[in-house]
């Protein structure tokens, strides 16, 4: 399911991982129920936005660490 959701945002598979999604610029790397997305501003916000409108999300805001990393 969130494949199928990331694809309708344009967000495509990367090939190196299956876990990592890249669209216009961003990068969004899905561990369980964590993301990391980076990019420019302009176009992370958009793209947290959408996701924010698909699942109950909270911003973490930038981050220090990834899934202890």
């Amino acid at each position: 399911m969130v494949k199928k959701e990331f694809s309708k945002l344009g967000l495509k598979l990367g090939n190196s991982d299956p876990n990592l999604f890249i669209s216009r610029g961003v990068y969004l790397l899905l561990f369980v129920d964590d993301m990391l997305i980076i990019g420019d501003y302009k176009l992370v916000d958009d793209i947290k936005r959408e996701i924010n409108k698909l699942w109950k999300c909270e911003d973490l805001k930038a981050a220090s660490t990834f899934v202890g990393f």
